[in-house]
């Protein structure tokens, strides 16, 4: 673990346990919804497959990936604190000559965000994520004729911002995120029959990505009531729930 990494978390550490001891609320939630990813253009060089074809570069569209996860929010006044953690699906595609190449990942991340309530229902926050990838494949990609892995790095921190507006036990959350560091630039040789491209790179980006969320808080309470809910939660009919 680098020396960032752990800066990061001693600074959220000290958060959290600074804001549980003094906490008024704590609740559990779940979440889900979409999210559109961006990645970095491909030049596709023409003279690699026949002498006097011009360079082309492809963009990456933006498709439509999906992402659900679990929370914990701890509240502090008008500020709060809040871990999560989530699964994301993230897809794109190159529309190349003779076919779309599909570009598809998958990742856990662990936002750790602070937030402040501006006014009910609306609230602000920002706070760093830590994201775990999976393998990223690439259809074409190192000369085959179907999916094949690229290169890609296995894990990153981010910086996130959003909006969460509540309506009793729900939540709509829209978020911008931005990894802190870029790809490394790739040079790839892609099977030319099944896609018309053939030497290509792929130019380095910092991946970001937008997400709407549709939020469900499962169980709330205040601090003083944590143990005596979760140690009674089966016992009896008492609701610790405010809704």
């Amino acid at each position: 673990m680098n020396l960032m990494y752990k800066k990061y978390l001693l600074l959220l550490l000290i958060c959290f346990f600074s804001f549980k001891s003094n906490s008024q609320e704590f609740a559990i939630g779940i979440k889900g919804g979409l999210n559109n990813n961006s990645i970095g253009d491909i030049i596709s060089y023409g003279g690699s497959f026949q002498n006097g074809q011009p360079n082309e570069i492809f963009s990456a569209t933006k498709d439509l990936g999906y992402h659900f996860g679990a929370f914990v929010n701890i509240e502090f006044g008008k500020l709060f604190i809040r871990p999560e953690i989530n699964y994301v699906e993230l897809n794109n595609s190159y529309k190349f000559p003779d076919k779309v190449s599909e570009w598809s990942t998958s990742k856990i991340e662990i936002p750790i965000l602070i937030g402040y309530k501006i006014f009910k229902p609306i609230s602000i926050y920002v706070g760093p994520g830590f994201d775990f990838y999976n393998d990223v494949t690439l259809f074409g990609a190192n000369n085959t004729d179907g999916v094949s892995s690229i290169n890609y790095y296995k894990s990153t921190t981010t910086f996130n911002f959003g909006l969460n507006v509540e309506f009793k036990r729900f939540g709509i959350d829209l978020r911008y995120q931005m990894a802190n560091k870029e790809t490394i630039e790739e040079r790839q040789d892609f099977n030319f029959s099944a896609t018309g491209v053939n030497q290509a790179d792929i130019y380095s980006y910092k991946p970001s990505q937008i997400s709407l969320s549709l939020n469900i808080f499962l169980f709330r309470t205040n601090a003083d009531d944590i143990c005596g809910a979760f140690a009674n939660l089966f016992k009896n009919n008492k609701c610790y729930c405010p809704y």
